[in-house]
């Protein structure tokens, strides 16, 4: 008998969002080292990745009473704003099919919405933060009042026990279950990657920046995985599933200078033949180290560029300026490096003229990938609370918190307007004789031109989408 089954539950992509068209599909590293936990405990363990196994949520009952016939214990579901109201539609259909099961809900929402969530009739428990061992301490069949973080119902009330404590040492955890996913259905955005097959890896929790707009549950606490640990998993992932390529997701993989730095000695050192991609920020930009980490075989940075107006990044608390982002650019390029910049509309403060200096700040930088989203007020983000402080929050219907149009009122620029620049953007960005020169001319494969007629259908339905 399965043990615990854990859903990554269905999510769509709406009309008019550049990831329509070149979405990525990744592993959900959450429940994939959740899942590890739970096995080293002993317990039978699956998992029903939906987003890679392309299941709707008009097909999950079906997909679930053939290959899932085996009634699990505990059903583990976990969730973002954005997907919410698909995570409770797969409790309900859980409950359904597997009545004695006992639901568990995790994630972003759920953490920063407790009440909300563990109040949705189909749902047993709520697991706040953290959840490897508090899960673990569940299916043990722990007391429900000794399980830090866990919220639960009990004699028609609800009660949320003391937060857990934060996992200090990641080597601790056990690596991923791979084992358990589909592994050759991943595939990074349009734009992302070079080489296939490819897959990401988180190796940090935490992130030194301060921005409004970010999810930032564990405040200024950085943990990181050893170098060791981290080389383990990539040849783990060289050697079992012939990754050619990693994508790095963690929210600045560079916080740790000296960690960096002898990982990218070991890979060296090594001679492994891959190639990767990791998230950054600016005001960390190291000339010497973006060197050794082109040596290493990084090929791209993802840099969240935000706003080319200084009074909108200090709104944002982005804690840069102007011209370090420049500096930054600057040399990774002079680094031979890829740059993918993040830019976000609809900010507190915007006006026409501070989009139009981000729009046309892009072009100046001129990186190889721009990414443009309406930003959105996420619950447990400085910015959710601002928005609720000065009633400007438009609504909290979680299936709008898509990136493609504003939930909040500003006071100098319409959402009608924010909408008209974010689509604008696009098309002043990628529709640029000389940007589309210079990708026809880095054309070396099929694959590149594939990527390439991806990339522009997705602009296209960015633009053209009324």
């Amino acid at each position: 008998m399965t043990d615990v089954l854990l859903i990554n539950p269905p999510w769509t992509k709406k009309g008019g969002n550049i990831w329509k068209g070149v979405a990525s599909i990744m592993p959900p590293h959450g429940i994939a080292v959740i899942a590890a936990v739970l096995e080293q405990a002993g317990l039978k363990v699956r998992i029903l990745d939906t987003h890679a196994m392309k299941v709707a949520m008009e097909d999950l009952k079906g997909w679930l009473e053939t290959y899932y016939k085996d009634p699990p214990k505990f059903i583990g579901l976990t969730g973002s704003t954005l997907n919410i109201s698909y995570a409770y539609d797969t409790a309900q259909i859980c409950k359904e099919l597997y009545p004695n099961a006992k639901v568990v809900l995790g994630g972003v929402h759920a953490s920063e919405k407790p009440q909300e969530a563990v109040t949705q009739p189909f749902v047993d428990f709520v697991i706040r933060g953290e959840g490897e061992f508090a899960f673990q301490e569940l299916a043990a069949g722990k007391p429900l009042s000794e399980i830090r973080g866990l919220s639960y119902k009990e004699g028609g009330r609800v009660i949320h026990n003391e937060p857990g404590e934060l996992i200090k040492d990641l080597d601790a955890l056990p690596m991923a279950a791979y084992h358990l996913l589909p592994m050759d259905r991943y595939f990074p955005a349009v734009g992302s990657y070079k080489n296939l097959p490819a897959i990401s890896m988180v190796t940090s929790r935490g992130c030194p920046g301060k921005c409004t707009f970010c999810y930032q549950p564990f405040g200024s606490l950085i943990r990181q995985k050893s170098p060791k640990k981290i080389f383990e998993e990539i040849q783990h992932l060289i050697k079992n599933y012939g990754i050619k390529e990693i994508c790095f997701y963690d929210d600045n993989f560079t916080t740790l200078k000296p960690r960096i730095r002898e990982l990218c000695k070991m890979i060296i050192d090594a001679k492994m033949n891959f190639t990767w991609s990791c998230f950054s920020r600016v005001d960390w930009a190291d000339l010497e180290l973006l060197k050794l980490m082109k040596k290493a075989g990084l090929r791209q940075v993802m840099y969240g560029i935000e706003s080319g107006d200084q009074g909108i990044l200090d709104t944002i608390r982005k804690q840069t300026t102007i011209e370090k982002i420049r500096t930054a650019n600057r040399w990774t390029k002079e680094a031979g490096i890829e740059v993918r910049a993040a830019f976000i509309f609809g900010n507190p403060g915007e006006t026409e003229e501070t989009m139009k200096k981000t729009i046309d700040f892009a072009i100046e930088l001129d990186p190889d990938v721009a990414i443009f989203n309406v930003v959105i007020p996420n619950p447990g983000t400085q910015m959710y609370e601002w928005a609720v402080k000065n009633g400007v929050l438009k609504n909290e219907n979680w299936d709008e918190y898509d990136l493609t149009k504003p939930v909040m009122t500003l006071a100098n620029v319409s959402g009608e307007k924010v909408q008209e620049y974010y689509k604008l953007a696009y098309k002043k960005f990628y529709m640029r004789p000389a940007y589309v020169l210079k990708r026809i001319l880095k054309i070396r494969y099929m694959a590149d031109v594939r990527s390439l007629l991806n990339g522009f259908k997705g602009v296209l339905s960015v633009v053209t989408n009324p």
